[in-house]
């Protein structure tokens, strides 16, 4: 099942409050594999286009409001961090 905008933007907020796959999952009425593989390709395109593109791709996408878009950036940067 595709997420759309609205479901990506809280699917990041919540991960970046330290909510787990299974929690978020719940609360957007999914399985927690479908979660897991769209932080997958956030990841993946943060990996290739820098945090700061997949930040933008996000917004384009239908992130808005300050509060979602410092937890899209939270939640990048964390990412990017855990691989290092």
């Amino acid at each position: 099942m595709a997420l759309g905008p609205k479901e990506i933007a809280e699917l990041l907020k919540m991960r970046a409050l330290g909510f787990s796959q299974a929690e978020i999952a719940d609360k957007l009425k999914t399985t927690q594999q479908n979660i897991a593989y769209h932080l997958k390709k956030l990841r993946e395109k943060a990996e290739k286009n820098g945090t700061d593109e997949a930040f933008n791709a996000a917004l384009i996408g239908g992130l808005v409001g300050a509060t979602a878009g410092i937890a899209t950036f939270a939640l990048l940067e964390l990412l990017k961090n855990q691989k290092e």
